[in-house]
């Protein structure tokens, strides 16, 4: 098979280091119109940290560290004064017609694909997520494109990339109809004209949206609310499971909290830094407090997903899952206690 060449970047395209694919995408459109945001800041102002868990009849339970996923973009980009459209077709040929238009304008493509079908990805066969966005920013006129994404770590800060892929790839990935998620040709498209730095009244609402989310949820199953369920839900899964079962759900579990790019701790970290970030910015040095309670609340998280990180060899998985679930509700206890403070500390 003979070796791809690699089309040269759009200018200002850069292959930044990051942690969560939505948010790592964004900040390097935010960088390529010459307005750079941390990816902490940008899931801070989307009110993108939250906490949901899921378990479907004849599925896998889930844990997720996101939240306003239908707004996020409308809000990160109205605290920014940023149009942000997200565009889906069914027709093949209208998706990469459009792609076409604006990359021969060297306008850099933020977009969805399926991971199990992006050849830079080393995935296990049949592995299908529809959700994974990255940037397309290089192409060389004829049939081959240049990705911008994050390679594959364990955990934490994940190294930028370049990757070079065919257009037939390309489409067989943003078409996918695998469940879940599929990603339906979906593309982003931006309009910076107006932009503005976040100021201190958009970082309090965005704060202040996050807050009464994880304090009031509308369903028991997400917010801290959540992490109680999920607490007393884990203690179940013996009895709900065969040992295989078991051992792959609370693997999952791990790589849901650690490894699926939250950058550690469920997102917490991040939101962590934002907060630090929003000290700064507003000058209000109180929400340092809550910055450093949601760090302890990620570490627990960390914690507890490290219970299961070697659950296949394990003969002590009801020990474990009983540790698990106590720390669940400690952070539930911390998270409560740094919502209600952030609330009270800021206008």
């Amino acid at each position: 098979m003979p070796t791809q060449i690699q089309p040269a970047p759009f200018p200002n395209c850069p292959a930044l280091d990051g942690y969560h694919c939505q948010t790592n995408s964004l900040a390097k459109i935010y960088h390529h119109y010459h307005h750079p945001l941390s990816e902490d800041m940008l899931l801070g102002l989307g009110s993108g940290m939250g906490f949901i868990f899921w378990h479907q009849k004849g599925t896998y339970p889930f844990i997720g560290g996101r939240a306003n996923l239908k707004s996020f973009y409308n809000d990160t980009g109205k605290r920014t004064s940023v149009r942000i459209e997200v565009k889906t077709t069914s027709g093949n040929r209208k998706a990469e017609n459009r792609l076409m238009e604006l990359l021969n304008k060297q306008t850099p493509v933020m977009m969805y694909g399926d991971m199990g079908m992006l050849p830079w990805f080393d995935l296990p066969e049949n592995y299908h997520f529809g959700g994974h966005t990255f940037v397309v920013c290089g192409y060389d006129g004829l049939q081959t494109v240049l990705i911008s994404d994050m390679e594959q770590k364990a955990t934490g800060l994940k190294k930028g990339i370049y990757a070079p892929v065919s257009l037939d790839d390309l489409k067989k990935a943003r078409s996918s109809a695998f469940k879940p998620f599929p990603p339906k040709n979906a593309w982003l498209e931006f309009d910076f004209s107006s932009f503005k730095e976040p100021g201190r009244q958009d970082i309090y609402s965005a704060i202040k949206q996050t807050a009464e989310a994880m304090l009031h949820p509308p369903i028991s199953n997400a917010g801290i609310q959540g992490f109680y369920r999920t607490a007393g839900e884990m203690e179940k899964w013996p009895g709900q499971f065969n040992d295989k079962q078991l051992r792959m759900v609370l693997f999952n579990i791990y790589i849901f909290i650690e490894t699926g790019g939250t950058g550690g701790g469920c997102f917490r970290y991040m939101y962590s830094r934002f907060l630090k970030e929003a000290c700064r910015i507003t000058a209000n040095n109180t929400m340092k407090a809550a910055s450093d309670m949601i760090f302890e609340s990620g570490r627990l998280f960390t914690r507890t997903g490290l219970l299961f990180k070697d659950i296949e060899s394990s003969k002590s998985i009801t020990n474990e899952i009983k540790l698990a679930a106590e720390k669940l509700r400690q952070a539930a206890k911390v998270e409560e206690q740094a919502y209600m403070y952030l609330i009270q500390n800021i206008p």
